[in-house]
């Protein structure tokens, strides 16, 4: 019986912690998909209604292209893809303050 129980409470903490993965990359693929489709969407010079098709398509596409690069890739790897990618986006925040008329 003890067997038992341990068999499932280490079913119940690998099936959360894939769970968490999963959302966690979902989450990221999201961020990644909305902030490529905000760039295309500014570099076409759209307004704001115009184009909300060709922006969701971009934000799914994005998403399912980082699902699948990402498929094989634990929790820890995914923490340090986020890093990375806050990062380069707080360098490219500072960079447009410091060069306003460049």
């Amino acid at each position: 019986m003890s067997e038992l129980v341990d068999k499932m409470q280490h079913r119940f903490k690998q099936s959360s912690g894939d769970i968490f993965n999963f959302f966690l990359k979902v989450f990221t693929g999201l961020v990644l998909g909305l902030t490529l489709a905000l760039i295309i969407h500014e570099m076409m010079g759209k307004k704001d209604g115009d184009g909300m098709l060709s922006f969701l398509f971009i934000i799914l596409v994005v998403t399912g292209v980082f699902m699948r690069v990402a498929k094989k890739w634990p929790v820890v790897p995914v923490l340090v893809f986020d890093l990375v990618c806050i990062l380069i986006g707080i360098v490219l925040k500072f960079y447009v303050m410091v060069a306003p008329g460049a």
